[in-house]
């Protein structure tokens, strides 16, 4: 009997010391996320509806998309071109726009913002590309509301440029 229960208490031991933990941290195309001075905290987005919150003791369960940290789960699971994949996410947007690109070779790459009628904006990024997704983000809020071009070109260390280019709309 003395067996059994210390087997069952290592049993939950082990299990409680694997437990995951939760962060507020919500993932949407618009919302807000406060704290008030009386301690209460308030999450909103836009797109999800109103939901019952269940909470015993310490423990807060709100049914949504919760993620622990700011990241686009999903943005390159596209079919690769044959050059290479490029997406942005989302479209439309109102504020943060993510893109992500991945290759097939190693070289320069140089990301360029254009207004649709092919004027090159302000936003550029210019880094090394060795191997892999690479995610990137801007703050796209104060551009006016349209269509823009973001493209990203490679320049290889040999072989022949590739750019790829994804039209996205801002909105207001």
């Amino acid at each position: 009997m003395k067996k059994a229960l210390l087997a069952v208490i290592v049993f939950a031991a082990i299990h409680a010391a694997n437990a995951q933990t939760l962060s507020p941290t919500v993932i949407a195309t618009a919302g807000n996320y406060s704290t008030g001075s009386n301690g209460y905290s308030l999450s909103s987005t836009v797109g999800e509806p109103v939901i019952t919150t269940l909470t015993q003791g310490n423990t807060i369960l709100t049914q949504g998309f919760q993620q622990p940290n700011d990241v686009v789960n999903g943005l390159l699971d596209i079919e690769k071109e044959a050059d290479g994949a490029f997406s942005v996410y989302p479209n439309p947007t109102n504020a943060k726009l993510w893109f992500g690109y991945e290759f097939n070779q190693t070289g320069k790459v140089e990301v360029a913002l254009y207004d649709i009628v092919g004027q090159k904006l302000d936003y550029t990024l210019s880094e090394s590309y060795v191997d892999g997704k690479q995610i990137h983000s801007f703050d796209c809020s104060s551009y006016a509301a349209g269509n823009y071009v973001l493209s990203v070109k490679l320049i290889p260390s040999a072989g022949k440029e590739v750019v790829l280019s994804k039209k996205f709309q801002v909105i207001n």
